[in-house]
C-alpha cells in the first residue's frame, strides 16, 4: 500500500494565503544587490576542527592593517562565516573558540582586482592548556540561538543540577512536556528525541521514564533542530531534539563525580561519575548514574453521563473521581566504550549504553457516582498496585575512515538493542453498600504485561567536499524490529483466579525500514543552498495471536528537504526551508490490549493506525546573531491523536489513539539574547501559534482550533567571589489537543551556585516551580463526552547538589550508537 498526501478541500487558512507573499518577498531579497560599489566585496570561509568537523558559534573578528577589530560575527551550524560590503584595503582574521588555540590569519588585500576572497577551511588546533585550565574567562551562554537550531548548554546552567533530563526539556524554548511526558515543539506534537545524535527507540512513555532517570550531571547540552537534513531519519514531524551527553575527554585519567539530594512531596537523590583514560592509540571511557525519585501526585476527574447520547443542559449521572499516588522510581544509567586508533586514517569503536530501572505505581482512588438530583448511586474505592521494571541495553560497533583529502570520510555502524519491560498489576475495587447495592461487592483483577522489543540496525555514511563550496553526503540505513507483547489478565471469581479472555491479548509486530539519502550543499556568491532527498521503504506485519488476525502494510515515501540561506551584509541573515516528514505509530499503540487505571477508566491501542505525514515551510531571520524571528506553517495528514471515548450505560471512559483528518499549525516566534549589564545576561523566547484539528470517520466530523502562545525567559547573574545565580520562568497558554482543551500553566525556578576547591568543585542550591504553577487541567466536550481533569504533579522541590572534576581534558572522539527512530517508538506500558 502506498501512502500519499492528497489535496484537502476546504477554506485556505489565513497563514496559507500569506505564504505566497512571504515567498515573493524572500526571492526578491535573494536577488537584491545594493547599489554602492563596496557591497560587491566579501570575505568568507569555514572554521573546522582538525578532522574537518565544523565548529559552530566560533567568534570571527575582522581586523584592519593595524590589528584593530572592525567587524565581528559567529559561525553558523556548518562553521561558515561571511563579511560583505568592505572597502578596499588590508585585512586579517582572528578566530577563537573555547578549547582551541586562537587562530590569526595572514594579512590579505581586498582590491578592485581581488574583491571576493574565500579562505576555504580554516582549521583550529585544540588547546590542551586551555582545556586543562581551571579558570575559563569566556563561557558559552546557557542558550545559543542559530538559524537552524537552538542549543541549551546544560553545563553552564545552575538550574540544571539536581534535575533530570525531562525536567531540563521543560525549560527549553518552544518545548512543552505534558503530564504523560509527551513532548511537543512550538505547538506541534511528533518530536523525536535523540541521545548523542541517535534516536532512542523508546516510546513516549518509556522515554519519559528513562529521561526522568537521567541525571542532569551527565548531560552536556540540548540541541533543538526544527529542520533536520535528509541525513537524519525522516521521522519526527515537529523536528528533533538531541540530548548530548558529556564527552569523556582526557589524555591520561580524567573524570568527574556528582551527587544531589532534596525533596518535593517525597525525597529525591542521585549520584554518578564519568571516567576516561586515553593514550596515543586507545581511548576507554565510561559513566554511571543512579537516581531515586519519590513522587506523589493528585488526580481529579469529573465525568458527566447523558442517557440521550449527547451533551444536554443537565447530566443524568455525575462521576467524581479523586486519586492519590505514590510513585517511587529507581534508575541506573551506564555507558562503556572503547575507541582504537588503528592508524591515522582508521578508527574502530565499541559502545554499550544501558538503562535499567524499577517503577512502582501505588494509588488509591475514590469514585462517587451521583444522579441528576445529587443523590449517591454508588461509591467505589480502588487500589492500583503496579510494579514495573525495564532493561534497555544497546550494543554498537562502529568504524570510521578518513581519507587524505580534506572533508572526505566514510563511517559505518552496526547496532543491536534489546528492550524488555514487565508490569505486574493488581487492581482491587470495593463497592460500598448503597440503596441499590445494600451488601457491597468486591472485584479483583490482576495482570501480567511483558513486552520485549529487539532492534537491529546497519548504516553507512559517506561525505566528500568538492572544491571550496560543494559538499556531498550520501548513505544507507536498514532497520529490523521485532516486538512481542503478551498481556494476560485474570479476575477473582469464587476464590479462584480465572483467565479473562476479553481483556487479554497476545500481539506480535515486525517492521522493516530501508532508507537511502543524498544531501548536497553549495555556497554561491550571495547565498547558499542545501538540497536533500531521503527515500524510505517500510514493511510491517502485526499478528493478533489471540484472535488469529493479522494486518500487513508496506509503503514507499520520498522526503525532500530544501534550505536556502541568504546573508544581507554582516548584521542580517535569512533562511527559507521546506521539508516533508513522517511519524509512525508507536509499536504498542498498534496493540489493542487494555491497561486499566481503575474499573471505570482504561487505555487501549489501535491496530489500524496509519502513519502521519507532514509538510512544513519555515522562514527565519537573524539579526546580529542575537535576535531571531521564525515564521512556520505545516500541514499533517492522518495526525495520530489520543481520543477519549465513553460507554454511558456502564459509566466507563477509555482513551485510544486515532487518526484524525488533518492538523494545520502556523505561527511566529521571536528569540532575543540580551546583555542587560556585564553581570546580567538573558535569553527570551516568545511563540504565538494556531492549531486547527479536523476529524472525520470513526470519531465523526469535528473541528477544534485555537490561537495559543508560550513564553520562556532564562536569566543568568554573576555575583562575584565565585557566586552566580540563575532565574528561569515559562508560561504555556490555553491550547487544544485533538478534541480536548488544555488550560494554561507556568513555572518559575531559581538557583545559586558557589565555586569551591580551587574552582574544580561547585555547590548548587535550586528551587523548582516555586509557586507550584505547573498543573495540568483539561476539558473535553465532544458528542456524548463531557469530562474535566486536574492533574497536580509533584513539581515544586528544593535540591542541593555537589560536583567535582579531576584530571586533564583533551579532545576525544565522541561515539554515537545508530539505533535511532525505531527505539523511539518502543512502548511497554
Amino acid at each position: 500500500m502506498i501512502d500519499t498526501i492528497q489535496p484537502t478541500a476546504g477554506k485556505t487558512p489565513a497563514a496559507g494565503k500569506l505564504l505566497p507573499c512571504v515567498l515573493l518577498l524572500f526571492f526578491y531579497l535573494m536577488s537584491y544587490v545594493p547599489v554602492f560599489a563596496q557591497s560587491e566585496t566579501s570575505v568568507s570561509g569555514s572554521v573546522v576542527m582538525a578532522d574537518g568537523a565544523p565548529i559552530e558559534y566560533a567568534s570571527v573578528a575582522l581586523q584592519d592593517a593595524s590589528g584593530k577589530g572592525i567587524k565581528g560575527t559567529l559561525t553558523d551550524s556548518l562553521g561558515r562565516f561571511n563579511f560583505s560590503g568592505l572597502p578596499h584595503g588590508k585585512y586579517a582574521l582572528k578566530i577563537s573558540s573555547m578549547g582551541f588555540v586562537v587562530h590569526q590569519s595572514p594579512d590579505f588585500d581586498i582590491s578592485a582586482q581581488r574583491n571576493k576572497i574565500h579562505l576555504g577551511l580554516l582549521k583550529l588546533i585544540e588547546d590542551a592548556q586551555t582545556l586543562n585550565a581551571v579558570n575559563i574567562s569566556v563561557q558559552r551562554k546557557v542558550i545559543e540561538q542559530g538559524l537552524d537550531k537552538t542549543v541549551i548548554n546544560i553545563e553552564n546552567s545552575i538550574l540544571a543540577d539536581g534535575n533530570n533530563a525531562l525536567e531540563l526539556l521543560e525549560r527549553a524554548p518552544g518545548v512543552k512536556v505534558d503530564e504523560d511526558g509527551k513532548i511537543s515543539l512550538k505547538g506541534r506534537a511528533g518530536v523525536n528525541i535523540m541521545i548523542n545524535g541517535k534516536l532512542t527507540y523508546l516510546s513516549p512513555a518509556e522515554l519519559s521514564v528513562m529521561l526522568k532517570g537521567t541525571n542532569s550531571s551527565s548531560v552536556s547540552k540540548i540541541e533543538i533542530l526544527s529542520n533536520p537534513s535528509s541525513k537524519y531519519d525522516a521521522s519526527g514531524n515537529a523536528g528533533m531534539i538531541n540530548i548530548v551527553m558529556k564527552k569523556n575527554q582526557a589524555k591520561g585519567w580524567n573524570g568527574s563525580v556528582s551527587a544531589n539530594g532534596g525533596a518535593g512531596r517525597k525525597a529525591r537523590y542521585g549520584s554518578g561519575f564519568n571516567l576516561n583514560y586515553r593514550n596515543d592509540g586507545v581511548n576507554v571511557f565510561g559513566s554511571y548514574n543512579y537516581a531515586f525519585r519519590g513522587e506523589t501526585e493528585y488526580l481529579d476527574f469529573t465525568r458527566n453521563f447523558y442517557d440521550g447520547g449527547t451533551i444536554a443542559s443537565l447530566p443524568n449521572r455525575v462521576s467524581d473521581q479523586h486519586t492519590k499516588t505514590n510513585e517511587p522510581l529507581n534508575t541506573h544509567n551506564f555507558r562503556l566504550g572503547l575507541d582504537w586508533d588503528i592508524n591515522t586514517t582508521n578508527i574502530l569503536g565499541f559502545l554499550v549504553n544501558g538503562n535499567i530501572g524499577k517503577y512502582l505505581h501505588n494509588s488509591k482512588t475514590g469514585n462517587l457516582l451521583r444522579d441528576q438530583a445529587g443523590n449517591l448511586i454508588s461509591e467505589l474505592q480502588t487500589t492500583n498496585y503496579d510494579q514495573q521494571s525495564w532493561k534497555n541495553i544497546t550494543y554498537n560497533l562502529n568504524y570510521q575512515h578518513k581519507f587524505k583529502k580534506d572533508g572526505q570520510t566514510f563511517s559505518a555502524d552496526a547496532d543491536f538493542a534489546s528492550n524488555s519491560f514487565t508490569s505486574n498489576l493488581n487492581l482491587d475495587t470495593y463497592t460500598l453498600p448503597s440503596s441499590t447495592n445494600p451488601v457491597g461487592t468486591t472485584s479483583n483483577r490482576k495482570g501480567y504485561i511483558p513486552a520485549k522489543t529487539d532492534v537491529y540496525i546497519a548504516k553507512a555514511d559517506y561525505t566528500d567536499l568538492f572544491g571550496k563550496h560543494f559538499k556531498f553526503e550520501t548513505g544507507l540505513k536498514s532497520s529490523l524490529i521485532y516486538s512481542d507483547n503478551n498481556l494476560v489478565y485474570q479476575s477473582l471469581q469464587n476464590g479462584n483466579w480465572v483467565h479473562d479472555a476479553t481483556s487479554s491479548n497476545h500481539f506480535k509486530y515486525r517492521e522493516q525500514i530501508h532508507a537511502g539519502y543524498v544531501n548536497v550543499s553549495e555556497e554561491f556568491e550571495k547565498f547558499s543552498v542545501q538540497l536533500g532527498l531521503r527515500a524510505e521503504y517500510t514493511n510491517t506485519l502485526g499478528n493478533q495471536i489471540s484472535t488469529g488476525s493479522s494486518l500487513k502494510r508496506d509503503y514507499f515515501q520520498l522526503f525532500p528537504n530544501v534550505v536556502i540561506n541568504k546573508p544581507l551584509g554582516e548584521a542580517h541573515q535569512l533562511q527559507l526551508a521546506y521539508n516533508k516528514r513522517i511519524q509512525r505509530p508507536d509499536y504498542s499503540d498498534l496493540n489493542p490490549f487494555r491497561v486499566f487505571r481503575d474499573p471505570l477508566l482504561y487505555y487501549e491501542g489501535n491496530p489500524y493506525l496509519k502513519p502521519e505525514l507532514t509538510q512544513s515551510l519555515m522562514f527565519n531571520y537573524v539579526f546580529r546573531g542575537k535576535y531571531t524571528a521564525s515564521l512556520n506553517y505545516s500541514k499533517t495528514k492522518d495526525v495520530i491523536t489520543w481520543i477519549t471515548g465513553q460507554i454511558d450505560n456502564i459509566n466507563t471512559t477509555y482513551e485510544s489513539p486515532q487518526n484524525l483528518k488533518n492538523l494545520i499549525n502556523y505561527g511566529i516566534s521571536f528569540t532575543g539574547q540580551t546583555n542587560y549589564f556585564k553581570w546580567w545576561t538573558a535569553t527570551n523566547f516568545f511563540n504565538i501559534f494556531k492549531n486547527e484539528y479536523t476529524g472525520d470517520g470513526a470519531i465523526g466530523d469535528f473541528s477544534n482550533s485555537m490561537v495559543s502562545y508560550s513564553f520562556n525567559s532564562q536569566n543568568s547573574f554573576k555575583a562575584g567571589k565565585g557566586y552566580s545565580l540563575e532565574l528561569n520562568g515559562y508560561y504555556n497558554s490555553k491550547s487544544v489537543y485533538g478534541t480536548a482543551i488544555e488550560k494554561g500553566y507556568y513555572a518559575i525556578s531559581a538557583a545559586v551556585q558557589k565555586m569551591v576547591l580551587k574552582d574544580k568543585g561547585s555547590i548548587k542550591l535550586l528551587a523548582n516551580d516555586i509557586f507550584q504553577g505547573s498543573q495540568y487541567r483539561h476539558i473535553t466536550q465532544y458528542q456524548n463526552i463531557d469530562m474535566r481533569s486536574h492533574i497536580n504533579v509533584d513539581s515544586r522541590r528544593v535540591m542541593l547538589s555537589f560536583s567535582y572534576r579531576f584530571g586533564n581534558a583533551f579532545s576525544a572522539r565522541e561515539r554515537k550508537s545508530s539505533n535511532a527512530d525505531e527505539q523511539n517508538r518502543i512502548k511497554g506500558n
